[in-house]
């Protein structure tokens, strides 16, 4: 696993602008000026760390659901009853990223596992795929994420009989107008007919939920958190109505990262997970403490890390919270990557490697494209 120093395509500028990718301080998220390069075994290692975790993940599931462990987890009682239906009912999951610790040396580590909203996904899937095609065509690159989305969405249009998707969230943040845009593009590949909205424009008819052409919605994508959709006072007729969502409701239980002890409970000293309590246990030597349900970095405290903050003050200061054993990420020239492995429809797919100079990764993340050697 190296990081090395590369030269930008000269019109990726270009190629941003005309998908509005490119800010106005002409500092992207995502970043060609530097690359990382992974062996065939790395990538090997990453592969079936990610299929053990994602199975011990799908047990973990079941036993919150069977214990009735919601609470542990952040998780209100109207979406605990919705999120075991929706498990118990074979919904399908389209797609997640779990964020690993990795420097090619020691066994990969579960960090966290994004499962309900994820996004740099275009990146992911698209952009990196575009720079090793272009500057490295003989090299290869841990990426089938475009290909098994598309399989993902044909899939699920074949088995449940619907057509026309309508994909939703926060259209003004960046972040969720790109993956909504995404997805659409590779839902509509795959035969859907697709219809992108905000979120606050979804109606609600007194019989059914409504897009922006006035149509009921049949199937629904959204970037938008299944904890905060249990706040909104349609949840219930949600619920009633139960449309095919993407993420499922029970998506919730495995991006909670109250999970994190539970695996820790059901799987000790695995290779692939961190020592994980629900109480600040020195035992657990230097760590971290994270809301169950926070997000991009937001929040997170240090116990006994030299040089860190420990005074949470964001806005997800006041949740519930877990404890895990700190995982020194790799340093490279000031910088730290965390590799984002992305799971469709339950296999690992590709990855991607977000860095900071912190040691959170949050907004002030790049995205860097990745290529395997021999």
């Amino acid at each position: 696993m190296r990081r090395e120093s590369t030269a930008p395509r000269a019109d990726l500028k270009a190629r941003m602008q005309s998908i509005s990718m490119w800010p106005a301080d002409d500092k992207p998220y995502y970043d060609e000026s530097v690359a990382y390069t992974f062996s065939e075994s790395e990538v090997e290692t990453l592969y079936e760390a990610s299929v053990a975790l994602e199975h011990m993940i799908g047990v973990a599931v079941d036993h919150v659901i069977a214990k009735n462990r919601f609470a542990e987890l952040g998780i209100p009682k109207n979406l605990a009853r919705y999120a075991s239906a929706c498990r118990q009912n074979g919904h399908p999951s389209v797609y997640g990223r779990m964020d690993l610790a990795f420097d090619g040396v020691h066994p990969p580590k579960l960090l966290e596992y994004n499962a309900d909203t994820p996004t740099a996904l275009f990146e992911a899937a698209v952009l990196q795929w575009e720079w090793l095609k272009s500057q490295f065509p003989d090299k290869d690159q841990f990426n089938s994420i475009h290909e098994a989305l598309i399989a993902a969405w044909a899939k699920l249009k074949e088995q449940s009989g619907l057509s026309r998707l309508t994909l939703t969230g926060m259209l003004d943040e960046d972040d969720d107008r790109m993956t909504i845009a995404y997805m659409e593009d590779v839902a509509h590949q795959a035969g859907w007919r697709t219809i992108p909205m905000q979120i606050a424009d979804l109606g609600f008819d007194g019989r059914g939920f409504v897009d922006a052409e006035g149509i009921y919605v049949q199937a629904l994508f959204k970037l938008y958190p299944w904890d905060w959709m249990a706040q909104e006072e349609f949840f219930d007729r949600l619920v009633e109505l139960d449309p095919a969502v993407m993420e499922s409701a029970w998506r919730v239980i495995a991006a909670s990262k109250g999970l994190l002890p539970i695996l820790w409970e059901l799987f000790p000293d695995h290779p692939n997970l961190l020592p994980a309590s629900f109480i600040n246990d020195s035992a657990l030597g230097p760590r971290v403490s994270k809301p169950v349900l926070g997000r991009e970095g937001s929040d997170i405290e240090f116990f006994d890390v030299a040089g860190m903050p420990s005074i949470p003050s964001g806005p997800y200061a006041d949740q519930r919270r877990i404890y895990q054993t700190y995982q020194p990420l790799p340093y490279f020239d000031g910088w730290y990557p965390v590799i984002g492995s992305w799971i469709i429809n339950g296999e690992p797919c590709g990855i991607g490697v977000r860095e900071d100079q912190s040691r959170v990764t949050g907004v002030g993340a790049k995205f860097r494209p990745h290529r395997m050697e021999g």
